[in-house]
């Protein structure tokens, strides 16, 4: 039996091999996957809306890219897994996206795009070709990091903007039709919706992000319930979906620049600032651990301490 100073007296070689065996023992014992403790970090921003245009009441079009500098030197000074732009990278001229791509490229992390509205307030002869442009394969996806699932959505999958075959334009029309039948506001033309083939392929990701025991972020470009005219068409019937699976965490978004935060049966929703607006930058850099979502703001964006609701 070793005595307590001859134990003390371990060389810090012995020290590193004993916590090294204490770690992998409580894993082992607890049934923890190594990945489960590890923290994912991603960065988020959204409404970058760059314009080389005269600014409109608190919108400085022309001032994003000094912001977008800004942020990059932040983010790209950090360790990071990824980072996420909830859309509206220009305001409306697609030459503005050669300002915005070369800088999106300097991300020293993989970077990973959510369509907004003014992305595709471009000239149609453009539209077909936007995804190939701005460097998307898909326009709705899944991006797995550790024990979480990042499910991207198409918000202009219903759009007034968006190229749109003859189903999603009739979903579309009942969609606006319900909402102003209702005497709701969701249906103005700068919104969007997710169309039924999405709806499906998303339950499918939700589904096996419960069987493989994944928490699960949302983020669309367009938020579900916050005050005025900007929520998504199809707000109340994403939301009954999503919150039928307690692995969704939370849901991410833009589009209300103003920001919002609630949370609804469990479902954190963080409307994330829109960087556009004021001379102030707003972005932020979001920790998440296996019982929580830490959201470090910059400039404009305020600190959440979020606790994630347990299966």
């Amino acid at each position: 039996m070793i005595g307590i100073f001859q134990f003390l007296k371990f060389p810090v070689r012995k020290w590193q091999e004993l916590i090294v065996f204490c770690l992998f023992f409580l894993n082992i014992s607890s049934g923890v996957d190594a990945q489960d403790i590890k923290p994912v970090r991603v960065g988020i921003f959204t409404d970058c809306q760059y314009c080389n245009c005269a600014t409109e009441g608190i919108r400085n079009y022309a001032l994003s890219l000094s912001k977008l500098d800004s942020c990059i030197t932040v983010l790209n000074s950090q360790p990071l897994d990824a980072i996420f732009h909830l859309g509206d990278m220009i305001d409306h001229d697609y030459s503005s996206y050669d300002s915005i791509i070369p800088r999106f490229q300097q991300f020293r992390v993989p970077l990973f795009l959510v369509l907004g509205n003014h992305d595709y307030m471009i000239k149609n002869k453009y539209k077909s070709g936007l995804l190939d442009h701005i460097g998307m394969k898909e326009d709705h996806y899944v991006a797995d990091f550790a024990n979480w699932r990042f499910i991207v959505l198409n918000g202009d999958d219903l759009s007034f903007f968006a190229p749109q075959d003859k189903k999603q334009k009739q979903e579309r029309n009942d969609l606006v039709y319900d909402q102003f039948q209702h005497l709701r506001s969701n249906g103005m033309p700068w919104n969007g919706g997710i169309g039924s083939e999405q709806m499906r392929w998303l339950e499918k990701q939700l589904i096996e992000a419960e069987q493989s025991h994944q928490h699960v972020i949302i983020l669309c470009h367009f938020p579900l319930f916050v005050k005025g005219d900007h929520n998504l068409f199809n707000n109340k019937e994403l939301f009954h979906l999503i919150s039928r699976y307690a692995c969704v965490k939370a849901y991410f978004n833009g589009h209300y620049h103003r920001g919002n935060y609630q949370m609804k049966q469990g479902i954190h929703m963080v409307n994330f600032k829109g960087m556009v607006d004021t001379d102030i930058n707003a972005f932020a850099v979001v920790t998440l651990t296996s019982d929580s979502i830490l959201i470090k703001g910059y400039g404009r964006e305020p600190d959440r301490y979020l606790k994630i609701r347990t299966e």
